[in-house]
């Protein structure tokens, strides 16, 4: 029997059902059929006869493409790898209940079938225990494989605990407070400790391993998250994590989508806005496979989303043109549509009182920040939740987003023309982060506006200086430059910008 057979045999209903669903979502349609056609097959047939079954005949260059359709159908049963990691274990109940009805023959078909599954998806825990059953009954019938079985779950236990130990190693050394409370020493180590297992025959051991490495060195900035290799190994790990997707980490862990996050980082730490476009684009498209996002916030999702709305921000903030949406290209507003829509989704959820305000006020943010893009309704709107935020969460320590809150709230009255409480929340805001750290693009773009609303009211001279002088800072960035033009240039100021 054929692996696909023994998978699909071995799936609950519930499993089954999901799996169907998925193939039909994707508009799988051969697949969906290959396994509906295993799954009501009171007999299995042979390798041929489920060949003629699902393309009506079994001739050399139909069984190619049979044997391709199988394959791929395993490769798709990542959806349940991912979603699902603990689809196999069901089945240890199963050979107990066999068992007990003296069934032993067809308990030990299913432990055959599972050891197989789970061996090819690296399933240790289930490998584990199908192989106590085994050595046990070895032992109970006089068997030498009693040992052999035994074994087995020495190198079973082994590798589950490598993977428990990079786990481990990532949430206790790599869950930095400060970048600053690591040494050179430390850096050498950790990578030292990823090394030795990145060539790990184990697929889920290796990509775990490659992945750890990677977000140590972007997380410091190290020199070499940013050389050309760096991205060739993320593009190698991407492809290999592609490729065995059905092999199963931990429950909860949504490694493909901080993958993803590892490449956006590079592409946007050199400038690359094409690449960063692409990289955008399929972290969207892959947002929502993982079912158990539901439950809790989307962490990775939200990075993502934050990453972008700064980036649309940044590069596409001029949302005091009346010519605004003309100018605005149609797959920056696909995306700033899509992204409203998923921090919608998101701000719904029931889960953000349980200890997750300081994410809540983030993604309010956010959002506001991508409603300034809408009409003047939607700008009302984003002025009205970052207001709300100021009042409601006084007493919560986020401090280090204020900066982030008052170039929305100040972009919002800008462009509404509302110019009075822009300079009132200008004065607020130097005033509660005099003694704070704050971003240097944030600050120099709250006060581009506030000497240009400044200037429109009084037409005084002293606002002209003080714009030009935030131009000509020695830390303004491109973006903050280009808004600065985009101000002279919209509204008539006289100021030559060199």
């Amino acid at each position: 029997m054929i692996s696909i057979q023994k998978q699909i045999l071995l799936l609950s209903e519930f499993h089954f059902k999901e799996f169907s669903e998925y193939l039909e979502k994707i508009h799988a349609d051969l697949s969906l059929r290959l396994i509906t056609t295993i799954r009501k097959q009171k007999k299995q047939p042979e390798s041929d006869e489920l060949c003629k079954l699902i393309y009506g005949d079994s001739k050399e260059k139909t069984r190619k493409k049979f044997l391709q359709l199988t394959h791929h159908t395993f490769k798709l049963s990542a959806y349940l790898s991912r979603n699902y990691p603990n689809y196999l274990k069901h089945n240890l109940s199963l050979i107990e209940e066999l068992l007990s009805k003296g069934d032993r023959i067809q308990a030990n078909t299913v432990a055959e079938w599972l050891n197989d599954i789970a061996e090819k998806i690296e399933d240790y825990t289930t490998l584990i225990e199908v192989n106590k059953f085994l050595a046990q009954q070895a032992f109970v019938s006089e068997s030498k494989d009693t040992i052999k079985h035994h074994k087995k779950i020495n190198n079973y236990l082994e590798l589950e605990q490598i993977k428990n130990s990079i786990y481990l190693y990532l949430r206790e050394h790599l869950f930095f407070k400060g970048k600053e409370n690591i040494s050179k020493s430390q850096i050498h180590k950790d990578l030292k400790f990823f090394d030795s297992y990145i060539n790990h025959s184990s697929h889920s051991i290796n990509i775990l391993a490659r992945f750890g490495k990677y977000y140590e060195l972007s997380f410091l900035n190290h020199a070499d998250f940013y050389k050309p290799e760096a991205l060739i190994g993320l593009d190698e790990l991407e492809k290999d994590f592609l490729n065995n997707a059905f092999v199963c980490f931990h429950f909860l862990d949504d490694i493909y989508f901080k993958i993803l996050a590892q490449r956006l980082h590079h592409t946007l730490a050199i400038s690359n806005t094409e690449g960063m476009l692409v990289e955008i684009k399929k972290m969207n498209g892959v947002s929502s496979f993982l079912k158990f996002w539901k439950s809790y916030m989307n962490v990775p999702e939200l990075f993502s989303i934050a990453v972008q709305t700064s980036h649309y921000l940044s590069s596409y903030g001029y949302v005091f043109k009346t010519n605004y949406h003309s100018e605005l290209p149609k797959e920056v507003k696909e995306n700033i549509q899509f992204l409203k829509s998923r921090l919608e989704l998101e701000l719904a959820k029931t889960v953000w009182e349980d200890g997750h305000l300081i994410k809540l006020i983030n993604v309010k943010c956010f959002y506001a920040a991508l409603l300034l893009t809408g009409d003047t309704k939607d700008k009302h709107k984003s002025i009205k939740i970052l207001e709300d935020t100021l009042v409601s969460y006084q007493q919560i320590p986020f401090q280090k987003f204020l900066d982030g809150i008052f170039v929305t709230l100040i972009m919002g009255y800008f462009s509404l023309k509302d110019y009075e409480k822009l300079i009132s929340a200008h004065k607020r805001y130097k005033k509660i982060t005099a003694e704070q750290l704050v971003v240097k693009e944030n600050d120099l773009t709250i006060d581009a506006y506030y000497f240009t609303a400044q200037y429109l009211l009084t037409n005084r001279k002293q606002y002209l200086e003080k714009l030009l002088l935030s131009f000509n800072d020695k830390q303004a960035n491109n973006n903050v430059k280009a808004l600065i033009n985009e101000l002279v240039s919209c509204y008539s100021i006289p100021l030559n910008l060199i």
